[in-house]
């Protein structure tokens, strides 16, 4: 008589094959009416609500803040939700802005203010959208695709 009963080994459900797995919607579509361009999203960083970051962030592709950053960005798409807030220099294609932003920002194509947002500080923008209630407070001047503009340095008397 045996005490151990051994039965055939199986794979444990946690081990499911990708093909039963479900996928949620890629962050890119979900975002489609923000962007021209389509979106990597496995490249993609959200930052979310609660978290504060202090640093430099370079991505190829889309940035969303839901939290805090302090430091700079370099990407192709900047979001700030509602409850985002950033403070540094900004280095982007296209930027939507529902919360704060603050600093040195240059869009080179589309800057879009929601009635929620706020811009302070000094940006360049290719395109400009502000919603009604939206913010849009320093120096702000406009860059034209064909002449390109030095970015921001300080005025030297000659």
């Amino acid at each position: 008589m045996s005490l151990i009963k051994l039965k055939s080994k199986t794979e444990p459900k946690y081990f499911s094959k990708s093909s039963e797995l479900t996928r949620r919607e890629p962050l890119s579509e979900a975002r489609e009416g923000i962007t021209k361009n389509p979106i990597n999203s496995a490249s993609s960083l959200q930052i979310g609500n609660g978290v504060t970051i202090t640093g430099t962030i370079k991505a190829d592709n889309e940035v969303t803040i839901e939290g805090t950053l302090d430091g700079d960005v370099d990407c192709h798409c900047l979001i700030v939700s509602k409850s985002g807030n950033i403070k540094g220099k900004v280095k982007t294609e296209t930027m939507t802005i529902d919360g704060k932003a603050e600093g040195e920002i240059t869009i080179n194509d589309l800057l879009q203010i929601k009635s929620t947002g706020s811009v302070n500080g000094k940006v360049i923008y290719g395109k400009i959208e502000v919603e009604d209630g939206g913010k849009l407070i320093g120096e702000i001047n406009y860059r034209d695709k064909d002449n390109k503009q030095e970015e921001f340095k300080d005025w030297k008397a000659l």
